[in-house]
């Protein structure tokens, strides 16, 4: 019988890999583990990002792929034209630089690409044939209101020529599900999922990584425009008696307020660490703002909050409060001491029902279901 083919799979990330641990990096090590090999190529800077961080002068852009465990391979790529997602032009020129980039990175690895997997827009210009799946996590042109270097028809414009140049669509949301499908009726649905071994051991009992003494309210994430970090601080001063933990990277330039004495902010941690200082929440935070952006968001936090049985403090936002009974929905900084302070009461049995929810949505049953639709479209 002959032996069949490595399957090589290219994957456009959002995020670089070292950056906040998200769909992408899951993806990518759940397809290694099913035996593919997998090139993750981090998204592209502009040739303005070492002028706005200087720490960004030495990065290795444009350097030769790297090896963050067997089969998979990273890979940076060069400094990109600005404007992109506003002039369709400048993307086609970003795209022919990176399609000739990556070429040379797989000779050196001599892998030849049998799948593309994208979460970025811009790939619609990708010059190469080969075949491409599309899996959408958000709703890209509202980041149009976010960077003056982003136009939302531009961005419409290039989706809606990748969503019809895909061989497959996933989406990560209800509302993305709607959005995708009025191009593709047959986007699937994917949600997003949890690795729940590494975050059930946040169940059994207090690290003390966090340092901190007293109830701990807390989040981890990337901290963008759309977490509510004032609304955070105002529910601070009414409770100097709870500790609140935020856990993540302030994205640059973003106005950061005074934070009050029991507001405590930790930058990146790695992602084997998170379990220990999930561990001492006494409850875990989602206080995403209500926007176009947010609308469409189906946190991963959620889900391994969850896996470690943790009470969850959430905004009203759809994919959010579709967990009724599960967490504790609020909208001011009031409600939400009353809901932190009923869930520090709770009844103990909701920690299982949420650990058999994460344990519905694996990374491996997500993997899983993408594949399968991979190979139903040959790839």
């Amino acid at each position: 019988m002959p032996k069949l083919p490595v399957r090589t799979i290219v994957l456009f990330s959002a995020v670089p890999w070292d950056g906040v641990f998200a769909r992408p990096q899951q993806l990518a090590r759940g397809f290694v583990a099913n035996g593919a090999r997998v090139l993750f190529v981090e998204p592209s800077a502009s040739l303005l990002a070492p002028l706005k961080r200087r720490e960004l002068a030495k990065h290795p852009f444009g350097s030769s792929p790297r090896f963050t465990e067997d089969a998979l391979a990273v890979v940076t790529p060069p400094l990109a034209l600005p404007g992109g997602y506003a002039a369709r032009a400048v993307n086609k020129l970003n795209q022919a630089y990176l399609a000739r980039f990556l070429r040379r990175a797989l000779r050196e690895l001599g892998w030849r690409p049998t799948a593309v997997l994208t979460h970025l827009p811009g790939t619609a210009d990708f010059p190469a044939p080969w075949p491409l799946a599309y899996d959408c996590v958000d709703d890209h042109a509202a980041f149009a209101e976010l960077s003056p270097l982003w136009r939302r028809e531009t961005v419409l414009a290039m989706e809606q020529d990748l969503l019809r140049r895909a061989r497959c669509v996933y989406a990560s949301a209800d509302a993305l599900v709607k959005h995708c499908q009025r191009v593709r009726p047959d986007t699937r649905y994917v949600g997003n999922g949890a690795a729940v071994a590494h975050f059930a051991t946040a169940a059994k009992g207090k690290t003390g990584a966090s340092g901190l003494a007293g109830p701990v309210i807390g989040f981890y994430g990337g901290l963008g425009p759309w977490v509510d970090v004032s609304l955070v601080c105002e529910a601070a001063l009414l409770a100097p008696d709870l500790s609140f933990l935020l856990i993540g990277p302030i994205e640059l330039g973003l106005p950061w307020p005074k934070l009050p004495p029991n507001v405590h902010h930790r930058g990146l941690t790695p992602y084997r660490e998170l379990p220990r200082y999930l561990a001492d929440f006494d409850v875990a935070l989602i206080p995403f703002k209500d926007t176009p952006v947010t609308q469409s968001v189906n946190p991963i936090k959620l889900y391994e909050y969850f896996a470690a049985g943790k009470p969850v403090l959430v905004t009203s936002l759809p994919e959010l409060t579709r967990w009724e009974g599960l967490v504790y929905p609020f909208s001011t900084a009031e409600e939400l001491i009353r809901r932190a302070r009923a869930a520090l009461t709770e009844e103990p049995t909701l920690a299982a029902k949420r650990q058999a929810v994460a344990a519905q949505h694996t990374w491996e049953a997500k993997v899983r279901e993408m594949e399968d639709l991979m190979r139903v479209h040959g790839m």
